[in-house]
């Protein structure tokens, strides 16, 4: 709660990534709070009350991820919504046609999305979640501690590049 207001404010990327990782935690927690304020909620060094507020929101988002039967994948609507806006700001961007950097950074990562569409099996996507969801598959990956080729690398930053630079114009145009 307190990290993700924290991403939200200052970068949407990383807020959404961070995200991605609280629902991966809360499947891995089998939508249980009382499983989540063991594992993840005691684990921070904060009062009470702020204790009591993240407890609120863990089962706001167990709630949510119910409702929404995203229990066992899938991201919440709400994240969804935020993806679609990006995309659309990305569009909009692109269709002008007078941002040319933008274009160029685009252009750069445009084949690495593709193939990350292509690996993911998720061809429906819009190239901006695709991206999202590749950065979060790599988050996991380093996580993991699991080795990455040089070229992996390369092309995620690529992706990484497109991606920050939206995300960077996304916080501008919502001050």
């Amino acid at each position: 709660m307190i990290i993700a207001e924290q991403k939200r404010k200052e970068n949407i990327a990383e807020y959404l990534i961070y995200m991605y990782q609280v629902e991966d935690m809360i499947r891995a927690n089998k939508l249980d709070i009382g499983s989540i304020e063991q594992t993840l909620i005691n684990k921070f060094e904060v009062a009470y009350e702020v204790k009591r507020e993240m407890r609120e929101w863990y089962k706001t988002l167990i709630t949510m991820m119910r409702d929404e039967q995203k229990e066992e994948a899938g991201h919440l609507n709400i994240l969804n919504n935020t993806v679609e806006q990006l995309h659309e700001m990305h569009h909009q961007i692109l269709d002008q046609g007078i941002d040319t950097s933008y274009k160029q950074i685009y252009d750069r990562g445009k084949i690495h999305i593709e193939a990350l569409r292509m690996r993911s099996g998720h061809g429906k996507e819009n190239d901006i979640q695709v991206a999202l969801n590749g950065l979060y598959g790599l988050l996991i990956l380093k996580l993991k501690k699991t080795p990455i080729t040089e070229e992996t690398t390369k092309a995620f930053d690529t992706i990484r590049e497109l991606v920050a630079e939206l995300s960077f114009r996304y916080m501008e145009g919502s001050k």
